[in-house]
């Protein structure tokens, strides 16, 4: 593989090739069949790209996998770069690559703003960035998304709560006289209310949208079950290209769409305001807020039964346990997992997105088993909960790092909202608590929380210490609370709930969709004040 790609190096005169771990919808979850990253240094997380060159390779993870790719990459070809809390992908990525060099990038695998952000970095350094209208790993490997041969269909009015041709006009107005692209995949089935279920771990479907006042065109190649809407016309996703290049006044979000496409339109458009559809979807209408609360009465039935399995089932591997819990999910009414489910038994735990249970790893009295699940039901929102269990009896180190998780939990869930309460705020609050400790040697490199939607991972909001996490938080947004203290060897503790920001009484106060308990036996009551105290007493008794 690396001396096949090292000689398209050399074909088209290139000295770094930037290898993706996405597709040119730019998708969170792309899947390992379709992901050339994957195919070229074996990591398997969702995010990571590499740097090649003519005689070295770098995999980049962030804080949540750095203990899987340094797992599964072969070192002796590959240096894992670990990003820390702060540092920027694309700021360690121009550090290794050389002055006066030239870079490939595919530029269906790139947003306009990566790209402009990569290439002023690039300039300081008198470096040029040749684009590739191909894929250099396909040339080697077969990159395909599966297919199942699922529709695309339309959620109920009950569970979207405003029709596709209602969302249509309210984003007809905000673009008035212009035209409107988008090529983000959340939005487009949010906007149409349509859901597929043909690629693993997602609900969406592949498409492109053009949109004036007039109506909208939805570019795809999948099939449909349904009419979307008067407001709506299906077209096959061949003709965006053509349609792209002879609209007028065309508007944009240039962190979603992808450099190639941006080319299409870039002699005619405008970067728009902000991202309409996305800023739309983040507040969540009242029957989408019922809906959530039903999806996680049924998840929380999910997890209830693993909190029972771990204790009362002996020689139980990871994989039994994660097969059980998608068998309790499709029990429920889920039609798939919203994620792999993340299920890490013993020191495994300490690997923050540890997705590849084993058959062969079983868990042991006094293991942590951490399990980190979601679901999509008919509506396509994704569930998210993460709990941590304990087999058997808790040493006092596991109850202490159990409970300072937990306090961390508690003082954010309880803080007093306010309607200047940004990510950024909450994320200092548990980060404080974990400074206290005195658990210095466990590490919280991973953001409090982020938003959930159609996409587990759902932007606004963020909940972290990035600069995104520094948007107000609204009434209506959900997102997760999810404190994580993780030492290698010893192993790793997250308590993750989905919460929302309600309106009670004129405030704001977070309000969570999940009531699963929390381990009564892994509690050390001693670490925690008066307050905790009564707080945890009105969670467990389920208030």
């Amino acid at each position: 593989m690396l001396e096949k790609l090292r000689e398209i190096l050399k074909q088209n005169n290139i000295d770094y090739l930037l290898v993706n771990t996405t597709d040119e919808f730019l998708v969170e979850y792309n899947e390992l069949c379709n992901c050339a990253r994957y195919f070229v240094t074996g990591f398997s997380g969702s995010t990571g790209d590499v740097l090649l060159s003519k005689d070295k390779m770098w995999q980049f993870a962030d804080g949540r996998y750095h203990e899987q790719a340094d797992a599964q990459v072969n070192h002796s070809v590959t240096d894992v770069v670990k990003l820390q809390l702060g540092q920027t992908f694309s700021a360690e990525l121009v550090s290794r690559i050389q002055p006066e060099s030239v870079i490939g990038i595919v530029s269906k695998k790139v947003s306009l703003s990566f790209y402009k952000n990569l290439k002023s970095k690039l300039d300081k350094k008198h470096c040029k960035i040749k684009l590739l209208d191909f894929e250099p790993v396909a040339k080697i490997v077969k990159l395909e998304p599966s297919d199942n041969g699922e529709k695309v269909n339309q959620i109920d009015l009950s569970v979207a709560g405003m029709s596709a041709d209602d969302k249509f006009k309210k984003i007809a107005r905000k673009v008035k006289d212009s035209t409107y692209i988008d090529t983000n995949l959340e939005n487009i089935a949010y906007l149409t209310n349509c859901r597929q279920y043909k690629t693993p771990f997602s609900s969406v479907f592949k498409a492109k949208l053009i949109l004036d006042k007039n109506g909208a065109k939805i570019f795809s190649n999948e099939k449909f079950n349904t009419e979307i809407g008067k407001y709506y016309k299906i077209e096959p996703l061949k003709n965006f290209d053509k349609e792209a290049k002879k609209a007028k006044s065309v508007l944009f979000n240039p962190s979603t769409i992808n450099l190639y496409d941006y080319t299409l339109i870039k002699s005619h458009a405008t970067e728009a305001s902000c991202d309409y559809i996305k800023e739309m979807k983040a507040i969540k209408n009242d029957a989408e807020i019922r809906h959530f609360k039903e999806n996680f009465k049924r998840t929380d039935n999910v997890v209830n039964k693993a909190a029972r399995l771990v204790q009362t089932e002996n020689n139980l591997s990871e994989k039994a346990f994660s097969d059980a819990v998608f068998e309790e999910y499709k029990k429920q009414g889920a039609k798939q997992l919203s994620f792999s489910t993340i299920l890490a038994a013993g020191t495994n735990s300490s690997i923050i997105h540890y997705s590849n249970p084993s058959e062969k790893v079983k868990i042991k009295d006094g293991d942590f088993v951490l399990l980190d699940c979601g679901g999509h039901f008919e509506g396509g929102y994704s569930t998210d909960i993460t709990r941590t269990f304990v087999k058997g009896v808790p040493s006092e180190m596991q109850k202490k790092v159990y409970t300072t998780v937990l306090k961390m939990f508690l003082n954010v869930y309880h803080y007093k909202v306010t309607n200047k309460t940004t990510g950024f705020t909450l994320d200092a609050v548990a980060r404080k608590i974990h400074k206290q400790s005195g658990l210095d040697d466990f590490s919280f490199n991973h953001g409090l929380g982020h938003g959930v939607g159609i996409n587990v991972h759902e932007n606004p909001p963020t909940i972290s210490c990035s600069v995104s996490g520094k948007r107000v938080l609204k009434e209506n947004m959900v997102f997760t609370i999810e404190p994580g203290l993780y030492k290698p060897g010893f192993g790793g503790v997250r308590l993750e709930n989905t919460v929302y920001l309600a309106k009670i009484d004129g405030e704001l106060k977070i309000q969570s969709f999940s009531h699963v308990p929390f381990q009564e036996n892994a509690i050390e009551y001693s670490i925690l004040n008066k307050q905790e105290i009564q707080w945890l007493k009105e969670w467990q008794a389920g208030k």
